[in-house]
């Protein structure tokens, strides 16, 4: 598990990821130079970006910009979704009008499918309902992989990548904002991989402070400005991400796991577990 900066394996020729899955088991806080477009089929999911939490349904559509620090949350009834990564290649000479840039509506509700519009783009139904369509057929060829489906693939995900820049509103990050977010990004990046090894040990607010450099107060402001939650719900929220995997892998009993993913006591692990996830941990692991 890598909570902080994802490093996504994309092939040199083919700067593009598909991921599809059904499981909505949630991942901490993290980011990675890629964009990325979520897109729900089935189920329903809260993604939070910055700030920011935003609940998906059937026909949702969620734009990550690159290096937005942005976090799943966990739905123990799953979630089928497809995500799509595109490195900053793919855009080659237009990647300067993405990269460096925030989406200034990141997300696009299926029910913009109601509005009116005019033209092909002409609003946000229009759009929606083309980028709808241009995944969908992504997804296609990517499941039946049929002779040819990787150029079928890219020239639907060049449709994609012509929408984005034409009609997706994008502002750019000012030169003091893009150093104010690196700092941000660097500092962060310790406390997080600060959490990722010592999640099993006792972790407070001071240890985590002294790990950025900042104070006690300010640290606190810092983390919450940068990942939308407070630093104890974040370190119980990781935790439970891996008392997840431990329940779903290892047969060691509740009460093990509880203990190897960090938490003090069986009651705080069964009340932040049911908090985060929604389930008990004994009722999680019967349903793996």
């Amino acid at each position: 598990m890598n909570p902080w900066h994802e490093k996504i394996a994309l092939q040199q020729k083919n700067p593009l990821k598909i991921i599809v899955s059904t499981v909505e088991d949630g991942f901490p806080t993290h980011w990675h130079q890629e964009i990325e477009i979520v897109y729900v089929l089935h189920g329903e999911m809260q993604i939070g970006i910055n700030q920011s939490l935003y609940s998906l349904s059937p026909g949702d559509l969620l734009f990550i910009g690159s290096c937005e620090l942005h976090h799943y949350v966990p739905n123990p009834l799953g979630c089928n979704k497809i995500i799509l990564q595109l490195g900053k290649s793919f855009f080659d000479a237009y990647s300067d009008l993405i990269f460096g840039h925030r989406f200034v509506s990141p997300f696009l509700s299926a029910s913009s499918d109601s509005v009116a519009g005019n033209g092909i783009y002409g609003g946000k139904a229009h759009l929606h309902g083309f980028m709808e369509r241009t995944i969908l057929a992504i997804y296609e060829e990517w499941s039946e992989r049929k002779p040819g489906h990787e150029l079928v693939i890219k020239a639907r995900m060049n449709d994609l990548a012509a929408a984005i820049i034409r009609h997706l509103p994008m502002e750019a990050y000012s030169h003091q904002e893009k150093i104010k977010r690196l700092e941000q990004l660097e500092r962060l990046d310790k406390v997080l991989k600060y959490i990722e090894a010592d999640y099993g040990n006792e972790i407070t607010l001071q240890s985590a402070a002294d790990v950025s450099g900042f104070s006690v107060t300010y640290f606190s402001r810092f983390f919450k400005e940068a990942t939308g939650s407070n630093f104890v719900d974040y370190v119980n929220t990781y935790r439970t991400n891996v008392a997840m995997e431990l329940l779903s892998e290892h047969e060691e009993s509740v009460t093990e796991i509880a203990f190897r993913a960090g938490f003090g006591s069986i009651e705080t692990f069964n009340r932040v577990f049911k908090k985060v996830t929604g389930s008990t941990p004994s009722a999680y692991r019967n349903k793996k």
